[in-house]
């Protein structure tokens, strides 16, 4: 899946298209995909795998193989009780039929299904299967460790922007917020072997930096239980990993302390950039 996804970013569209599996991602897609007076076949598959990937954002499950089509199909949370979507099918379809909503009636339909059964059935929600290399799943593992992490510090985000950050409203998970976040760290921790005695801010940025670089790397949350001892960086902290052959990975700890250790402007947006 991520070599299509990022075949799709890097060689169909135009620079700066986003891709954050929106609805509104798909219609500009879609838009792209009926323009082409024959969409090639890399084209048709790039497109069918974000498509799926859309999808499933919204109405959890995973991927499945169905042997009568001899094609990946999605297959939405189980708990909504709906057919498997072929979205090779719906590619097709949104080509021949060239009306510009093919993709987008698919999402709303999932959408209200997901809408109904949270109605009846309120604190429910699609679950997303790992799905490695994808770049959309959060966590690779599942760990009841690092899902409660994930869990503390995106709703504790709101009140750590408010204790620490000087300039609240810049800090937007951009690429250029990460200077917001060097500024602070340096100002707050005197250095990189202190990072460890301040938990709560050190907790909370790492989670920062690992959500500024996860959609960028196309990463996923991991986690590996111990004590942090320092023979195995892996061990007892949260890290971002692309889950492929060669893949990158990247331990937001780690690198605060990079920032710490290293006192020149700029060096997260060089972390960066040599990640992504």
């Amino acid at each position: 899946m991520q070599p299509r996804l990022a075949g799709l970013v890097d060689f169909e569209l135009p620079p700066g298209s986003s891709m954050d599996c929106s609805p509104a991602s798909l219609a500009r897609l879609e838009a792209e995909l009926v323009a082409r007076p024959e969409p090639g076949t890399d084209f048709v598959e790039r497109v069918a795998g974000y498509l799926g990937e859309a999808l499933l954002t919204v109405a959890g499950g995973g991927w499945g193989w169905d042997e009568g089509r001899a094609l990946p199909v999605v297959l939405p949370d189980a708990e909504l009780g709906l057919p498997a979507v072929c979205p090779a099918e719906l590619v097709e379809r949104a080509w021949r039929r060239r009306d510009g909503d093919t993709f987008g009636r698919s999402f709303r339909g999932l959408e209200r299904a997901v809408a109904d059964k949270r109605a009846a059935s309120p604190g429910w929600r699609p679950l997303r299967q790992p799905a490695p290399g994808s770049g959309h799943e959060r966590t690779s593992s599942g760990t009841e460790y690092l899902d409660g992490w994930l869990a503390e510090r995106e709703a504790g985000f709101p009140a750590w922007r408010s204790t620490y950050a000087e300039r609240p409203d810049r800090w937007d998970f951009s690429r250029a917020s990460l200077a917001e976040l060097e500024v602070v760290t340096r100002r707050l921790v005197p250095g990189p072997t202190e990072l460890s005695a301040y938990p709560d801010f050190a907790d909370g940025a790492a989670w920062y930096l690992g959500e500024v670089l996860r959609p960028a790397m196309r990463a996923q949350w991991s986690y590996h239980p111990g004590e942090p001892d320092g023979d195995n960086m892996f061990i007892g902290r949260p890290f971002l990993d692309q889950l492929v052959p060669d893949g990158k990975v990247a331990v937001p700890f780690l690198l605060l302390q990079i920032v710490l250790a290293n006192r020149e402007p700029g060096v997260l947006v060089q972390i960066f950039e040599g990640l992504v």
